[in-house]
């Protein structure tokens, strides 16, 4: 098999990956391993850059190289300059007098490579959560030539399903420089090609990795795994490796989902689902995203306005930035599973559908919600006071809440549809505002029937 080229993966620049890096914030660090697996998922972070100003210029070459499909060359000739004239170049002394190496042309070859690399894989990830109801098995993929390191071969054609916990350890890449990857196959390609699935879940071994740091020479422990692997080999990723940058990025909550599915006892399952939507952090990681795309789509409306390019292409609502709203609750679960709608548990937003809820449109009819109720969407869908009902005649489902800003008359009503075929991720396609008049005219007219 040919060896894959990451530059011409990213001739086409695919959305998701660079939705997965402009997600990341910030973080500091004196050694790679001062921000190891699923933190570095969440955090943007270049060892021995302490200077936020060298941490800006890094990452937003790393945006550019995924937005506008930079090759490596360009990538290094664009930051070389800018890393120069900031005095991160070259050797330092770090605290025990020894030379370290800050930047030079293999370290940012390494850096784009890096981060193309994770960024791509959890694209791919979020990509292929999406369409595991009809391709639910995962197949791990080596590239099979001279590069390729023995332990990664030992994972070759192996299938487990997509929500086998191995893929927590396993998913690509596991090292550096690794250019593995996944397919996703349905259950009939699986059965024609002759292929045997595996149980994975007990295959992960956790253990503490030693490191010795460069920078003091102190022995620090780590959290790593290995993977024992039928009959009797073994397979351990780099340390700080043992982890699926998409999972940690975006599919713990839909992974927690799909466990609590397996949940035999519903009284169990019912409190842990109340227990995880009503959590404080849950709601105040769901606000802070709120209001950073609600600036975005914003800013993007005015430089509509103005008719400014620049403005529109700096900040148009990304359609594969997306956050959890909410857990499905299960007595809602189990009625559209008496329909014979498989949701997936989990109600997401896009950064596309906010912008569609607070469009021009919608603030001239009073239909936009205000930046407070946005922020409560997670809190409200599983408010007492929230009704939900079956739309027949669109064959979604509806929240009405009752808006705390409009007097009492105007409800907010939230869109979920369940109508994509092979997804496990159920979106919120729409929010906005109407008058209980309308509600009740729908019951009236039959075409909504009250769930709860």
């Amino acid at each position: 098999m040919p060896s894959v080229s990451l530059t011409s993966a990213f001739d086409k620049p695919p959305a998701d990956a660079v939705a997965y890096f402009k997600s990341k914030g910030y973080a500091v660090s004196d050694e790679w391993h001062d921000m190891l697996t699923s933190a570095h998922s969440k955090a943007f972070t270049v060892a021995r850059a302490q200077n936020m100003d060298v941490l800006s210029a890094i990452r937003g070459e790393l945006d550019a190289a995924l937005t506008q499909g930079l090759t490596a060359k360009q990538f290094n000739e664009r930051l070389t300059p800018q890393l120069q004239k900031l005095g991160w170049w070259g050797k330092a002394k770090n605290a025990m007098g020894d030379d370290i190496q800050l930047g030079s042309p293999y370290r940012l070859n390494t850096i784009y490579r890096t981060n193309m690399q994770t960024a791509y894989m959890a694209g791919r990830y979020r990509r292929m959560l999406s369409r595991a109801k009809t391709h639910p098995y995962w197949q791990y993929v080596a590239i099979d030539d001279g590069q390729t390191r023995p332990e990664h071969k030992l994972l070759n054609g192996r299938v487990f399903r997509f929500d086998d916990p191995i893929w927590q350890t396993i998913y690509p890449p596991n090292g550096w420089g690794c250019r593995c990857r996944v397919r996703a196959l349905t259950e009939a390609q699986v059965k024609a090609r002759g292929i045997t699935t595996e149980d994975g879940s007990n295959y992960v071994q956790p253990f503490d990795a030693e490191i010795i740091s460069r920078e003091t020479g102190d022995i620090k422990t780590v959290p790593h795994a290995r993977v024992k692997l039928p009959p009797d080999e073994v397979m351990t990723p780099d340390v700080g490796w043992a982890y699926s940058p998409g999972q940690s990025a975006f599919g713990t909550d839909t992974a927690i989902a799909q466990k609590l599915g397996k949940v035999p006892d519903p009284q169990l399952r019912a409190e842990t689902i109340q227990a995880l939507n009503n959590s404080p952090a849950r709601e105040a990681a769901f606000e802070l995203w709120t209001k950073e795309s609600l600036a975005r789509v914003e800013r993007y409306q005015l430089a509509k306005q103005a008719n400014n390019a620049a403005g529109l292409k700096a900040n148009g609502p990304r359609p594969q930035h997306k956050t959890v709203v909410s857990f499905l609750a299960d007595d809602i679960n189990q009625q559209l599973i008496d329909k014979g709608i498989e949701a997936g548990r989990v109600i997401t937003l896009s950064e596309r559908a906010l912008a569609h809820a607070h469009s021009t449109r919608h603030k001239v009819k009073g239909q936009a919600l205000e930046l407070n109720e946005y922020t409560q969407l997670s809190t409200w869908l599983n408010n007492p006071q929230t009704k939900v009902y079956w739309d027949t005649t669109n064959n979604n489902l509806m929240y009405v809440y009752p808006s705390q800003l409009s007097g009492g008359e105007q409800v907010i009503k939230v869109i979920v549809d369940f109508a994509k075929v092979g997804s496990v991720l159920d979106p919120l396609i729409n929010v906005f505002k109407v008058t209980q008049t309308d509600i009740n005219a729908g019951i009236a007219a039959g075409y909504l029937k009250g769930w709860r």
